[in-house]
């Protein structure tokens, strides 16, 4: 009876495939384990930073990509990658932007190796891999910022909105022209920056 109820457990953790990960805290002081439900044809994350103006600039172009596309299976989260992020601030920052509550702190850097994420705000999105996600975009998620110090008075190229059309149009990726703008995320998972890509 006990080996039934233990090869059960494991069929479970197996069709689920997320059961055991870990990805980080949600504001409310619980684990995420799972990214998104099953049917979800993609997961965007926003890499955002509680201290980043450019991260803060970025926000409503953000909630407008989770506004259009949330509808259609596609996950959206606000993830807080820097260590010296904390639940307090990110509550508090989610809370000054009315961004709600699909958020994640990702101090050990998961979703961070996930991505190879560097800077904040940059994006990722995923889909699905076997059990597991993998990353078919990580970059800009448009090209307001030039670079440090220039902008451009409003975006010309939306990159993330493309590439969420192209996977669910099932159409192959196209990558990004451009680094993301933006500050280093502080966590030991980050990939290392090219140099114009400095914090400020």
């Amino acid at each position: 009876m006990a080996g039934s109820w233990l090869i059960a457990i494991a069929i479970a953790i197996v069709v689920s495939g997320e059961a055991l990960a870990q990805y980080g805290v949600r504001p409310g002081g619980e684990a995420l384990a799972r990214l998104a439900t099953p049917g979800t044809r993609a997961v965007a994350l926003f890499f955002v930073a509680s201290d980043c103006p450019i991260s803060d600039r970025t926000f409503p172009e953000m909630k407008r990509l989770r506004e259009e596309f949330s509808g259609r299976g596609v996950a959206f989260w606000f993830v807080y990658p820097n260590t010296g992020e904390s639940l307090q601030s990110m509550k508090q920052h989610l809370s000054a932007f009315g961004a709600g509550s699909e958020a994640v702190l990702d101090q050990a850097g998961a979703l961070v190796a996930l991505a190879h994420a560097r800077v904040t705000p940059e994006a990722a999105v995923l889909v699905r891999n076997g059990a597991a996600w993998r990353s078919v975009y990580t970059g800009r998620i448009d090209n307001r910022y030039v670079r440090l110090g220039v902008e451009r008075p409003q975006a010309t190229e939306h990159s993330v909105e493309q590439v969420v059309r192209e996977v669910l149009e099932q159409r192959p990726v196209q990558k990004a022209v451009g680094n993301p703008v933006g500050c280093a995320i502080v966590n030991p998972k980050a990939p290392a920056l090219d140099t114009e890509d400095a914090k400020q």
